[in-house]
């Protein structure tokens, strides 16, 4: 799909790849709505953009809510006339054990990442129907084909988001609806600052070297030009995704022995095992705003 002129909707799009996915789209002339939950970076963001061409549209949205998302689409359907690509973006990590881990905090990890998703994927397929086309772009993770300690729940989440792809594609096939599956691996954003643990989060080692999230980003972008199946960022990363299944029982060695360790254990406020990080709900004010356009 040549996406010049075209309508994009990108969740989580505030920072992070979502943020260098919005940065990607408006450079080849596409018009980019951009959600998540916080209005003022969002704000920010389509001010950074302004000079290029194209418009923004600024839509706060909290995509566990399902109302809240069919409002998003139908008000992308109201400015644009159409809607043509889908990046499901939006997601939160979890560094937790499985045994032991919180299950609320388990619970809200699947409520954005998997239902999240689900949710954008029900309230737009029907106008990408009725336009007989369209293209759905699934960002999952390397851990949605290995799953790594104490990211067990996170790559669960990613897991369901890869089978959700491989199904979407073959439901929608003829319907001039694509779907495609984006592998990220290490990636350089704060999303490893702001995700939720329930035990230190160790350094990386220095051997392990993130991308940059443009990278992502013009991943995203071809995955939709060239209508991918599935796409990587980085030759390491589809090595190791396609390494794993030849030897499981040698990379499950390798993984306890050079995976990081996890610190302690921590609490808050008392509360044992209590999640620590970004479970904030949005204001009753960014609810009540309306969207924002920027030219």
């Amino acid at each position: 799909m040549n996406v010049d002129g075209r309508t994009v909707i990108v969740t989580g799009a505030s920072s992070g790849i979502g943020r260098a996915t919005a940065h990607e789209f408006v450079r080849r002339r596409a018009h980019v709505v951009l959600a998540s939950r916080s209005r003022d970076k969002l704000d920010a963001l389509a001010s950074e953009l302004a000079d290029y061409p194209g418009r923004r549209l600024v839509v706060p949205t909290d995509v566990t809510d399902r109302l809240a998302v069919e409002a998003l689409v139908r008000r992308t359907v109201e400015e644009f006339g159409g809607v043509d690509v889908l990046v499901n973006n939006a997601g939160v990590g979890l560094f937790a054990p499985i045994a032991t881990g919180s299950l609320d905090n388990m619970h809200h990890l699947f409520n954005v990442n998997f239902w999240g998703a689900v949710h954008c994927i029900q309230a737009i397929v029907p106008y990408m129907r009725r336009q007989r086309r369209g293209h759905i772009v699934n960002v999952s993770s390397v851990a949605g084909k290995v799953a790594t300690p104490y990211l067990g729940a996170y790559s669960a989440t990613k897991f369901a988001l890869t089978a959700v792809s491989n199904a979407l594609r073959s439901e929608l096939a003829g319907t001039g609806i694509g779907v495609s599956t984006v592998y990220p691996g290490l990636t350089d954003t704060s999303f490893q600052e702001n995700m939720l643990r329930e035990v230190d989060v160790p350094d990386l080692p220095a051997y392990l070297r993130p991308a940059g999230p443009a990278a992502v980003g013009q991943r995203i972008v071809q995955a939709v030009r060239w209508n991918l199946r599935d796409t990587y960022v980085t030759l390491a990363d589809f090595a190791a995704v396609n390494a794993y299944p030849l030897a499981p029982a040698l990379a499950d060695w390798a993984l306890r022995i050079f995976w990081p360790s996890p610190g302690a254990r921590l609490s808050v406020e008392g509360t044992p095992f209590e999640a620590i990080g970004e479970l904030a709900e949005p204001s009753a004010a960014d609810a009540l705003e309306p969207p924002s356009e920027s030219p």
